[in-house]
């Protein structure tokens, strides 16, 4: 699955780590929080896809929209989404969530192999929230961030962008995500091949789009074997 690739670009939630029932636990870790969790889903999912070109310009789009879908003033939709918001993620991550058992292991032998790698979040803290899932420090040095990059996905820029930053011409690089809307429309956008994973969301219509679309388990073994 891995041939003719010289770099292979992992998504991080529901990807490397089984998220099912992440929405409810994050509202359940703070219930009173609930229309703050909600107005921040609603205002990723608003503003997907649209290239804001830097972070700081991003960051202002996303605190304003999660204000005006939430009623809060600007100063506490940004306190939420940049630093309240991530902390009760982090806190939900520890107590609730483990990485999948082969992770290091695939990325320990795409390194012999002489693959780059690199994990691409739409979210931010991908450092901390790794750490959270019991991933080891060091696994792997290229971590990107979409908020970090100005656009969340599919907006190919940040592929192209991760590209450049490895080294690699895009034509060679995999994407393995959960989402055929983002991950596997943001790879296709950028020129990269794709492999979804299955997790509890995966659709129907994702098994004859035309991708792989595979358990991880397969996917690890498909590497280690």
């Amino acid at each position: 699955m891995i041939e003719n690739c010289d770099a292979v670009i992992f998504d991080f939630d529901g990807t490397l780590y089984d998220y099912k029932n992440i929405s409810l636990n994050t509202v359940m870790n703070a219930p009173l929080r609930f229309s703050r969790i909600k107005a921040e889903r609603d205002a990723r999912r608003n503003l997907m896809g649209i290239d804001f070109g830097t972070a700081e310009r991003f960051n202002e789009a996303y605190a304003a929209e999660v204000a005006k879908l939430s009623g809060m003033s600007i100063e506490d939709a940004a306190d939420w989404c940049f630093s309240s918001g991530p902390a009760n993620m982090l806190a939900v991550l520890r107590k609730k969530y483990h990485c999948r058992l082969t992770v290091p292991q695939v990325f320990a032998r795409l390194d012999e192999a002489g693959i780059k790698t690199a994990v691409f979040s739409d979210y931010a803290y991908v450092k901390e929230r790794m750490a959270a899932t019991g991933l080891p420090e060091g696994m792997c040095k290229n971590l990107f961030s979409a908020e970090e990059l100005g656009a969340l996905k599919p907006c190919p820029r940040p592929f192209l962008e991760i590209a450049a930053a490895l080294g690699v011409e895009p034509e060679r690089c995999l994407v393995v995500g959960d989402r055929n809307d983002t991950d596997g429309e943001g790879s296709r956008k950028a020129g990269m091949k794709f492999i979804q994973i299955v997790t509890h969301k995966t659709k129907v219509v994702d098994f004859s789009a035309g991708h792989p679309v595979i358990v991880w388990d397969d996917f690890a073994s498909s590497v280690l074997d």
